[in-house]
């Protein structure tokens, strides 16, 4: 388990599978957690699950595709060389659950289960992050596909991605689950207040250009004239579009309509959420996202993207808007900017959307999953 609290959604579906796994039976089942960093080596003794430290090991692509070619003898090269292998033997471990999809898993004697968010290297490849990254996370995706028993992913579209990128009708390809994210804990964090104005929109997302920050504060450009009090709050990690971000805002005099917070606590991003007028999501990457189940969960009007399987995730609940265009973006926030009628009914449809799908749904059937591997291991 490698993830922390700054990696995102990808750190609380670990934790939701985590916390799955924590509510096993003692007396049956025995749960190991292989920490590589201080936030889950704390977690683990906090929930009373067995631990052992992990730094990790670095793989190159290259290690990886001939990992892919040979699996037979690779995986005894594994088992019995690397850490991680060594771990497995030592505790005789049956299933490897592992946490990130950008974990590369070698072939051991082992079940594995591993989720797999998105494939957007594959799918939209010209942003800079994704360019250099292509082929390491190629290889790694290819290499997983190869030696994974079950692939967990969010969506009916991310299952039919998977299988159109990795499926080969010449070898055993893994189980292809959907496992959708859920608001997790959100609601259950204290809101902490922030300095916010009386009116306002929020974008909670890292600052990397796929997340496209450009075309929204554009669209809040288009709004200003006739929306004096418009108002935009970026919260997120600084990542490689923050400089081109903070130059429209110079270059369009936006300085008095946008607030960049930075990296912000749990409870001050509960406090966004529920004061907000609408949480806006103009990001290019999917299949889907956990910001608008959060705003759902916690009342937030939710404003995201046509893309992918956003639509499916949001339901009659959300407005989409066309991310390549700041003009469309603007209707979208005019539409739920001056119509609090609108934002009730939005609020409304939230709550039931976010109730669909719960943290209790998520955990069963992850465990349904995880039991049905185990009666399987021979």
């Amino acid at each position: 388990m490698t993830s922390e609290p700054q990696f995102g959604g990808e750190h609380q579906y670990l934790i939701l599978l985590m916390e799955s796994l924590a509510r096993l039976d003692k007396k049956k089942f025995s749960v190991l957690g292989i920490c590589n960093n201080y936030f889950w080596i704390v977690w683990c003794k906090k929930h009373g699950i067995s631990f052992v430290r992990y730094k990790g090991e670095s793989y190159s692509p290259n290690f990886m595709k001939v990992s892919a070619r040979f699996p037979a003898l690779f995986r005894i090269f594994h088992t019995y060389r690397s850490v991680l292998g060594k771990i497995i033997l030592e505790n005789r471990i049956h299933l490897l659950i592992v946490g990130q999809q950008g974990t590369f898993i070698p072939p051991v004697f082992c079940k594995k289960i591993q989720p797999v968010h998105d494939l957007m290297h594959r799918f939209e490849p010209d942003f800079p992050e994704i360019m250099s990254t292509y082929h390491e996370r190629e290889a790694l995706f290819s290499s997983n596909a190869r030696h994974t028993d079950v692939v967990l992913v969010d969506s009916q579209l991310g299952k039919k991605q998977y299988r159109e990128c990795y499926y080969n009708k010449k070898k055993t390809n893994p189980q292809i689950e959907v496992l959708p994210f859920v608001a997790s804990g959100i609601k259950r964090k204290q809101e902490e207040y922030i300095e916010t104005p009386s009116k306002f929109l929020f974008y909670p997302a890292q600052f990397w250009e796929h997340k496209n920050h450009i075309n929204l504060l554009l669209a809040i450009n288009l709004l200003k004239k006739n929306i004096p009090d418009i108002h935009l709050i970026l919260v997120g990690s600084e990542k490689n579009s923050l400089k081109k971000i903070k130059k429209i805002i110079q270059d369009n005099s936006l300085e008095n309509h946008v607030s960049i917070a930075g990296f912000v606590s749990d409870g001050q991003i509960v406090y966004l959420y529920r004061h907000a007028v609408a949480m806006v999501m103009t990001t290019y990457f999917g299949p889907t996202n956990i910001p608008p189940l959060e705003a759902m969960a916690l009342g937030c009007p939710v404003i995201v993207s046509n893309k992918y399987a956003m639509h499916e995730q949001v339901g009659e609940a959300g407005i989409l808007c066309d991310p390549d265009s700041p003009e469309d973006i603007a209707r979208c926030i005019l539409e739920v900017w001056n119509d609090s009628e609108v934002r009730k009914k939005m609020i409304q449809k939230g709550y039931g959307q976010s109730k669909k799908w719960k943290a209790v749904d998520f955990k069963k059937r992850f465990i349904e999953i995880v039991l049905r591997e185990l009666k399987n291991v021979k």
